[in-house]
This record gives C-alpha cells, structure tokens and sequence, in this order.
C-alpha cells in the first residue's frame, strides 16, 4: 500500500487519490492516519491545512477524490469558502466537514450545500468509520447528491453559430473556472464539433444510447474523448440514411450518470425537430437559443421560446444574438430584433473577420488578440452561466494590454 501522507505546495502534477483530508492539528491528522491504515486504503492524501490548501491541491490534480474531509477551523466564512472549493470539485465528490462547534444552524446550511456530513471535534477512527462507508464508497447517512448541470444550446436556424459559441464556452469553462465539462453533440448523423475540436469521433453517443440500461460512470468515461484534462466529447457518426438504433427516452439515463462527474454537461441541438431535442429541452437547467438579425431568425426564435419554455421542468432560456457573417446593409437592428420577439438578448457577440474561422480549421481555440471581441462575449456569457463576476474578463484584457472604458 503506498499511501501519500505528505504535501509539498511546490508541486505542479499531483497523482488522484481516492481519500483527501485537511486537518488543522496533529492531532486530528494523526486519527486520520490511523483510520486510513486501518481501511487499507491504497491511495490517500491527509496533511495539516484547510480549505485555502484543498482547494489548491485540487486544482492540480485530473480527478477529484471519492472522498474530501475539510477542516473549517480557519474559515471565517465557511459557507463562501465552501462554495469556492466546490468550484473546483466534481459534483460527485463526497465532502464532509470537520470542527469544533456543535451548531445545528451551521450544519443545515452545510447540507444545503451539498456537504455530506459535519463531525465536531475530537475525532475519532470510531467516529469516521460510522461516516465514511469505504466499502460501499458512500459517505453515511447520504443527503442529496450535488450533480452537475445540463445546458442546451439550439439555433433559431442553420449556421448561427451555435457550435462555435458551444465550443468556445466550453473551453473557457475548462480552463478558466477549472470546471470539468461534457460537451454532446446530439447531430448523430454527425455535427461539426468534432472538426472544430481536431478530434475524430468514436461513435460514442450511439454506444451509450443503445446500452442504457448497462450504464456506469465508468462505461460512459470510455465512450468520452478528451479534449485537454476538462473537455470531453460525446458524439456520432451515423450513416446518411442509417436508421437511428435506439429508444426514445434513452438521453435521460445518459444525462444522469454524466452529472455524477461533470459540472456541465453541454448538449449542441442541431436540429430542433429531433426528437433528442425535446428530451434535451426536458432535462436542461438552461438554454441558450442563438440567433442572427435576419427576420426569419427573429419568427423562429419566437417559436422556440415557446416550444422550451412550455415544459414541466421550466428550464432558463437566454437569447444570444450571433453575427456569424459580416454586417452588410439590410440586416436587422438589435433593437427591432428584441421588440420582434419581445425579449432582451443576453449578449451579442460580434462579427470576427477572419480569427474565429482560421480556429475552426485548425482545430483551436481563437487567438487572445486577433479576436479580442468574441473571446470577451464568450467570458461573458461563461460569467453569466458560473455567476461569477467579471473579473475574468478584467483580468483578461490588462494581460492584452487593454484598459476597459
């Protein structure tokens, strides 16, 4: 058994562990110790620190833990400091808390969060191994899972571009928030994600749908393909013509166990008359319909909205205006566009001559500088789905030398 009892905060590639704790005393530390021993846990991380030292400990590693035990004996503000260590777990990670006070507001507030458990000191192996089940891999008693959430994204017509802003949005989520992302491409007859990503699909999708009813978190990893340690696809290529070999209904179990693992799961709704496109509408958290300013698109949007918004789970639905071409004479103005389907666009993003197009093609992210003005409306939007403010973006444009007005 090697077992990692040590943190060097040097470190910049980190081997994932099943077991992670952070205690703030020796005392505490040494309990946990013995209670890893005991369990003969082979992979298991416990150092002095707290929230401040896991959240950079996560940060570094692909996977998060099994199991995260955090001490709030520093924290000034547990809940905040709790939902900025959530950032960068995967909601499947089963966290308990450890402190001193013994204050049932406190620990309502933590199972709101999502927090498994909250164990007051002294801590003891006995103690731990009534919380933490090893064998079953499940912290007792279980409160509601926290799970990742679905986000579909749909045009209100054909090249709006919502594989492009999909994409991009998902990138940042990756890099920038260090948010694991699903991105599915529900054009089974094969999208453009694939392409844009330089990555060749593996039929993955097709697999996944036809076998719902073998599904684990461990079978869907293998029909995944990465894109970097946060991105990963789902998608397919059928034949032209080929018949589509699965049941109606298949999407929602697929959903279901992606949120185990991934803050978001992206679904691109190529065609909004699939049936798949129903079943995204019915299980997202929120939607993104992007549109052009042309007066189809305008009719379209209209019809759609209602189309999402009259469903039983009342997903979220935000408007993105899209100029996917350059602006010519004759389009119509944001203004008429918003009055037209009676609805406030979200954000526009803005027409890039030639960096946008140069990306797709070699299957890259754009350029920082050459498209400064989409790769902004994108950390907008990434803001707006995160909730975090915008100092991302600040931050991004003093790098490129940029004072914003």
């Amino acid at each position: 058994m090697s077992t990692d009892f040590s943190f060097r905060k040097g470190t910049t590639a980190i081997r994932a562990v099943d077991f992670i704790a952070f205690v703030a005393d020796h005392n505490t530390e040494q309990v946990l110790k013995n209670y890893v021993l005991e369990q003969a846990m082979p992979h298991a991380h416990v150092a002095i620190g707290g929230i401040e030292d896991a959240i950079l400990y996560l940060s570094k590693i692909e996977r998060s833990p099994l199991f995260l035990l955090v001490d709030l004996h520093a924290s000034a503000m547990p809940l905040s400091d709790l939902g900025r260590l959530a950032e960068v777990c995967e909601p499947s990670v089963q966290v308990v808390a450890l402190g001193e006070r013994n204050d049932v507001g406190l620990f309502r507030n933590l199972l709101k969060l999502g927090v498994r458990d909250y164990l007051v000191k002294p801590l003891t192996v006995e103690l731990l191994k009534r919380t933490v089940s090893v064998a079953e891999g499940k912290i007792n008693p279980v409160v509601q899972n926290r799970a990742g959430k679905t986000i579909a994204l749909v045009g209100s017509r054909g090249g709006v571009g919502v594989t492009t802003i999909g994409l991009n949005l998902a990138r940042r989520l990756a890099e920038d928030t260090h948010r694991r992302v699903a991105y599915v491409d529900l054009n089974v007859y094969g999208g453009a994600a694939n392409s844009m990503l330089g990555i060749q699909s593996n039929n993955g999708l097709m697999d996944v749908l036809q076998n719902v009813h073998r599904l684990d978190p461990q079978y869907v990893e293998r029909t995944l393909v990465a894109k970097g340690s946060r991105l990963f696809v789902l998608s397919s290529e059928l034949d032209y013509g080929a018949p589509r070999p699965f049941q109606a209904g298949a999407l929602k179990r697929v959903l279901e166990v992606l949120h185990d693992s991934f803050h978001y799961v992206m679904l691109d709704v190529g065609n909004h008359a699939d049936p798949l496109a129903g079943e995204a509408f019915n299980h997202a958290s929120r939607v993104y319909l992007v549109a052009d300013r042309s007066v189809h698109s305008a009719r379209e949007t209209v019809r759609l909205l209602r189309y999402i918004e009259d469903r039983d789970n009342n997903p979220a639905a935000s408007l993105l205006l899209n100029s996917p071409n350059a602006v010519t004479a004759g389009k119509v103005q944001a203004a008429d566009f918003m009055a037209a389907v009676g609805r406030s666009v979200l954000y526009e993003v803005p027409f890039e001559v030639k960096a946008v197009s140069i990306a797709e093609n070699l299957g890259e992210a754009p350029d920082e500088k050459a498209a400064i003005g989409f790769n902004q409306a994108i950390r907008r939007i990434g803001s707006d789905l995160t909730g975090q403010d915008m100092a991302a973006e600040r931050t991004f444009l003093q790098k490129l030398g940029i004072r914003r007005r």
